[in-house]
């Protein structure tokens, strides 16, 4: 059969959602479940990711009745080994397929330019795919249902196949669609959906076991605004937060712990907890931390959308809590989660800061870096520190005011790196002392005799590794130094008799002299003969060069 529709993956970054690989967003999935329910077959249909097109400089294999384009980064990072799919990409992949019916789904949606062979769907492009493949009028401001999701995800989920990167993947799940809150951050995308639409908990477990069947083992309950307040009544209100239901959330929980004790599910995140709905609730909240504390990946990230600690900044943005009430969230957070498994804290939070927000002043950043600062004075843990730029939604309250001022962004920069340095550095530290082992890293990119990994996880920290590794291969790492965001690495157990001169003079205590001895008098038969060079290496490193005989 001809290959009628395409699906045309160029990755999303939302505040609630994850599809740069090794994430696969629940989008491409929901538009390929959506054609079949409408009566597509498989072998109609055509998967491609924005790294493939690259390849063939933005030319699709052939003509398809209809290419469903998925893309955006409203707030857009960094990543390892994959790259999002940009604004001028996209431009170019459309300008290059000039004959090719285009509908573009997704944030990206919002900021691309309308050619006469593209429709913009501001609604949801599964729904438009649908209307299209029945022969129905497609609206590009069309919204699907929850009861079309739940079959539409189901079927979907073969799509994970064709996938470059399968099976190494980690799929985001979504619980709900909207924010709680009954008054909205101003630059709160999910606040301008009309209301809050919860997914029934047995639709989300059918959607991932359909998932596992297919091959897929990782998961992350992310796409959502707030998890702890996931099937809240929206009957009981403090200060503009619903009162958390705890028993549907734990019930949801204990569901995939079952998964997980069965060998279903090997790796499993969340995402988005709302600080306000933890303080303003402090036993409900704790109730379900607690539950899924244990039950997620030991790890894992609880993050907080804090935005600023300006006093200043808060009400005029509409921000959750104030400094004394955010630590108070992130001790709640440390009590449940901060004990370790094998080395690993179960679940620490996470903060999010933004940059751009109203009424910032140059006083902004040294708030926020001092407020950071006195979290880690009193002992407390933070798995990351996310601190991004604001990219305005179109409207909300902040795309209306923004405003650009260059000594504020000087400022921003100044603290943001005084943030990486001071804080960072010693939280990672912390989290990672050296001698920890971690498992099942995946290489992703290799520069300069480095190779660079990350576990298959939610926000997982960066390997670097003084040693060539072939990309996309898995390695056990040991923690040997830490930098500012990322673990200097090497590959577990230690080779102390393989290893090159940069990767031995990683090692704590030997230093350039100690790594030179050490080649000219190997190969060495067993740890007698090794030993005299490691008089000054910590103890737990010795252990893991003795497991490498």
């Amino acid at each position: 059969m001809n290959k009628q529709y395409c699906i045309l993956d160029c990755y999303v970054d939302e505040p609630a959602c994850f599809g740069v690989p090794p994430f696969v967003s629940p989008y491409p999935r929901y538009v390929y479940g959506a054609l079949l329910d409408a009566g597509i077959y498989d072998d109609e249909i055509v998967y491609l990711t924005i790294d493939v097109l690259r390849k063939a400089e933005y030319r699709l294999p052939h003509s398809f009745h209809y290419v469903f384009l998925i893309g955006g980064a409203i707030v857009p990072g960094k990543y390892l080994g994959f790259k999002i799919g940009t604004v001028p990409e996209i431009t170019k992949i459309i300008a290059t397929n000039k004959r090719q019916n285009f509908a573009i789904g997704g944030m990206i949606a919002h900021l691309v330019k309308d050619f006469t062979n593209t429709t913009l769907v501001t609604g949801d492009i599964e729904q438009f795919a649908f209307d299209v493949a029945r022969g129905n009028k497609p609206l590009p401001d069309n919204y699907r249902t929850y009861k079309n999701l739940s079959r539409w995800a189901v079927a979907g989920s073969h799509m994970v196949k064709l996938h470059p990167q399968f099976p190494n993947l980690i799929c985001e799940i979504e619980t709900y669609r909207g924010c709680p809150r009954r008054n909205h951050c101003s630059f709160c995308a999910e606040g301008l959906m009309q209301s809050v639409d919860f997914r029934d908990e047995e639709d989300i477990l059918h959607e991932i076991d359909a998932l596992i069947a297919q091959g897929i083992f990782r998961f992350r309950i992310g796409r959502q605004a707030d998890i702890i307040a996931y099937k809240s009544h929206l009957q009981d209100f403090v200060h503009g937060f619903p009162r958390p239901d705890p028993a549907i959330v734990i019930n949801l929980f204990t569901e995939l712990q079952r998964r997980i004790n069965e060998g279903h599910i090997s790796m499993l995140n969340i995402d988005n907890a709302n600080p306000g709905t933890i303080f303003y609730f402090p036993h409900e909240s704790q109730a379900i931390i607690d539950c899924i504390a244990h039950t997620v990946t030991p790890g894992d990230t609880m993050p907080l959308g804090v935005e600023s600690f300006d006093p200043a900044v808060i009400p005029k943005n509409n921000l959750k809590l104030h400094k004394d009430q955010v630590i108070q969230v992130v001790q709640l957070i440390n009590d449940a989660g901060g004990t370790t498994i094998n080395g690993i804290h179960r679940l620490l939070p996470g903060i999010n800061l933004i940059h751009g927000l109203i009424g910032e002043t140059s006083d902004t950043f040294k708030i926020n870096y001092e407020s950071l600062a006195e979290i880690l004075d009193r002992g407390l843990l933070l798995k990351r520190i996310n601190i991004r730029s604001l990219f305005p939604f179109p409207g909300t309250i902040a795309a209306q005011k923004q405003t650009h001022n260059t000594m504020i962004e000087n400022r921003y920069r100044f603290y943001r790196e005084k943030i990486r340095s001071d804080i960072d550095h010693t939280m990672i530290a912390k989290l990672f002392p050296i001698g920890t082992v971690m498992y099942h890293m995946q290489v992703l990119s290799c520069m300069h005799g480095y190779s660079y990994a990350k576990e298959i996880r939610s926000y997982a920290i960066t390997a670097k590794i003084p040693v060539s590794l072939p990309l996309f291969s898995f390695v056990d790492c040991i923690v040997v130094g830490h930098q500012e965001r990322s673990l200097l690495c090497l590959p577990y157990p230690i080779r102390i008799n393989t290893l090159p001169q940069k990767a031995l003079e990683g090692i704590p205590g030997i230093g350039k002299k100690g790594a030179s001895a050490i080649i000219v008098h190997r190969p060495f038969a067993g740890m007698d003969d090794v030993r005299p060079y490691l008089e000054h290496i910590p103890e737990n490193i010795v252990q893991a060069i003795a497991e490498g005989f």
